[in-house]
């Protein structure tokens, strides 16, 4: 399983964790619109599409001796883009990906956890279960656009080893809107060595595209 897979898990998993599903009567679909990057965006930074997919979790709760079937659709997108690593050569070693979530409508009140977890919390969720990521680490924040929205853009600095036991320090970058009744975060990944990259998440985190 990918890195972006793995954390795409994660962040699902934390849909069936708020205690709401107990108030539902029979089985309740929420799915979420796909978030993806423009092929503008795409094109300018040199990111290409690697995949786009559902990531589907169905729990059943018992409550008041009923039982309640809650089905969630997320949708994740990754990209990837090919970087020389000195002494490595070329190597998919840089990685944006966006993920939408539903908000869980009950009792006309929105449920989802995501929404109450900030960027340290996204971050620490998309690499905990990785071995291949440590040290996460903050060490900044600045103000950028995503969906229309301005919205905090929070730096990691991590150290990551690569399937071929290449490792190198990386810095990390999350962001978080709601957008038409979704939660979209968005995680852009590359190695600290590379001039230029933070500039063009930033224009990856500008093409976003997400809804009507």
């Amino acid at each position: 399983m990918t890195r972006s897979a793995v954390a795409g898990v994660s962040l699902a998993v934390l849909l069936v964790l708020s205690g709401c599903a107990g108030f539902l009567s029979g089985p309740v679909s929420f799915s979420a619109s796909q978030a993806t990057v423009s092929d503008a965006a795409l094109e300018e930074t040199g990111y290409e599409h690697n995949s786009t997919r559902a990531m589907n979790v169905t729990r059943t709760f018992s409550a008041a001796g009923q039982e309640k079937k809650v089905e969630v659709t997320n949708w994740i997108s990754e990209y990837h883009k090919s970087v020389g690593l000195p002494g490595v050569g070329e190597r998919k070693v840089a990685m944006f990906v966006t993920f939408s979530s539903p908000q869980v409508k009950v009792l006309g009140k929105s449920f989802n956890p995501l929404a109450q977890y900030d960027n340290a919390q996204l971050a620490r969720q998309f690499t905990s279960q990785l071995r291949s990521v440590s040290g996460v680490r903050k060490v900044g924040s600045q103000n950028r656009t995503m969906l229309g929205k301005t919205t905090t853009v929070s730096k990691f600095e991590a150290t990551v080893t690569t399937t071929a036991g290449v490792q190198f320090d990386a810095y990390l970058h999350v962001a978080k809107v709601k957008h038409e009744g979704d939660i979209v975060v968005a995680l852009g990944v590359y190695p600290q060595k590379l001039p230029g990259q933070s500039e063009k998440v930033h224009r990856l985190l500008r093409g976003v595209e997400h809804g009507s």
